[in-house]
């Protein structure tokens, strides 16, 4: 009994060791998945100008992206991906007792603001 026990694990084992360490459908995923900076163009396509330059906050973006692995991407590398596009980030401090928050926008549009 313990032989053909034996011998099925072997004969398993042997035909996992040969199977593909990728499945095929997982490997198609992350070859079809574009660079993050493409991605996030697409997403900011479809925003409105006016919203745009109210300011978009990573986060809420971040949510609305897949990341490499299926998650959501990570935010120092959607901050990174923004400032390709040319975005940039202004904090907002709410007061002394509250954390900030901070907004993207379009690089112009800060600039015009600082010279403003």
């Amino acid at each position: 009994m313990s032989n053909k026990f034996a011998e099925g694990l072997t004969i398993r084992l042997a035909a996992y060791s040969q199977a593909p360490s990728v499945l095929p459908h997982q490997d198609k995923i992350t070859s079809q998945l574009a660079p993050l900076h493409t991605r996030l163009q697409k997403l900011l396509d479809t925003i409105p100008t006016s919203e745009q330059r109210q300011g978009l906050s990573l986060l809420d973006l971040q949510t609305r992206l897949r990341g490499r692995k299926g998650g959501l991407p990570h935010v120092g590398e959607l901050g990174a991906a923004f400032r390709s596009l040319g975005w940039e980030r202004r904090r907002a401090w709410l007061d002394e007792t509250t954390s900030f928050s901070s907004k993207w926008y379009p690089s112009d549009q800060v600039k015009t603001h600082r010279e403003g």
